[in-house]
């Protein structure tokens, strides 16, 4: 179970396990929360799948960023995410991977609802 304190306005610390986050102004933002949770939903799935492939993957960086609506609710409008991955496996087995994890993680899934997803496997 997840819980938030917050006291003195917006400033809070969110509480999971052992683990703690501080969240507030000119800390740790909403989107910031949602757009770790995307990325880590993704490279979860995107680890299933090349698992299941034997596609050989054994980290990433992953860079991902979005555009909210101004208008109300100011949903996201617009998410990219950038990974590069540390692999020794070919560029097209590994964007048949993403492409896969693109359809199959729940997050995205989510996202795609109300927002254009903009993925890719980039070369550092």
């Amino acid at each position: 179970m997840a819980v938030i304190q917050f006291e003195n306005g917006f400033h809070g610390t969110y509480h999971i396990g052992e683990q703690t986050l501080k969240i507030g102004h000119e800390l740790i933002q909403p989107y910031d929360m949602t757009y770790g949770a995307i990325a880590s939903c993704f490279y979860a799935t995107y680890l299933m799948i090349a698992g299941e492939r034997n596609v050989p993957i054994s980290g990433a960086v992953i860079r991902i960023d979005g555009r909210k609506r101004r208008e109300v609710p100011t949903t996201l409008e617009y998410v990219k995410l950038r990974m590069v991955p540390v692999s020794t496996a070919s560029m097209e087995q590994l964007e048949d991977c993403m492409r896969e994890a693109l359809q199959k993680c729940s997050m995205m899934a989510t996202i795609r609802q109300v927002a254009e997803v903009d993925a890719a496997i980039v070369a550092e």
